[in-house]
């Protein structure tokens, strides 16, 4: 069947993908088996899990993990639980880095795809396939495959353009999931059909398409 198929094709595409990536913040591909239906993969064991459910099950206190600056900007307090959230986020950066270094654009970017190990050790992962368990953060634009369009930067929407700089946009939006502790979804007073619609005032002024140079 068709469907089949195109499981099968987003399978053998993601293998191919996951086997050329080697880096300390990517989840590492250790075998594949292809013998029987339904295909598999092994990848290394995250002990924590994936990112959202590690920091939603965490104490909601929210409070804790601001900064705070005296009058004069001296940095008077940085509580453990940002410093632990500081560096989660900057193992999230280094291995984006790495995959741009080869010119390759996750587009799916966000604390979901991101696994958790022992010591606050984050590795991304999530080419393409495992969407199952996070379906209501998925949105079927007509005409197209479901997109994360809670994360995604305008010109991805609208245009169907995804670059690096689109990551970057998906990187500030699981920044600000990893902030909140993963409490709720990104523009959570907006439906699906309204995150859309706001995501147009970036690219329209007055019903004209915003040129590079117009500050928005």
């Amino acid at each position: 069947p068709p469907l089949a198929r195109s499981s099968r094709n987003d399978f053998l595409k993601e293998i191919k993908i996951m086997s050329r990536l080697k880096d300390p913040n990517i989840v590492r591909l250790l075998g594949v088996c292809m013998r029987d239906d339904p295909l598999s993969m092994i990848t290394e064991y995250m002990v924590n899990g994936d990112l959202n459910q590690f920091l939603s099950r965490l104490p909601s206190a929210i409070g804790d993990i601001f900064i705070f600056f005296a009058p004069h900007q001296k940095l008077i307090s940085v509580p453990p639980k940002l410093d632990k959230l500081v560096y989660m986020a900057s193992q999230i950066v280094s291995g984006m880095a790495y995959l741009s270094s080869l010119n390759f654009v996750h587009r799916d970017l966000a604390t979901r795809n991101c696994l958790v190990g022992e010591h606050h050790t984050i590795k991304i992962a999530d080419f393409g396939m495992s969407r199952n368990l996070y379906s209501g953060d998925y949105y079927r634009i007509q005409g197209r495959a479901v997109l994360p369009i809670r994360w995604m930067a305008w010109e991805s929407i609208l245009l169907g353009k995804f670059t690096p700089a689109s990551d970057v946009w998906a990187f500030g939006v699981t920044l600000w999931e990893m902030l909140t502790l993963c409490r709720e979804q990104p523009y959570g007073a907006l439906t699906d059909e309204q995150v859309i619609e706001n995501t147009g005032e970036f690219f329209r002024d007055q019903g004209r398409q915003v040129s590079a140079g117009t500050s928005v």
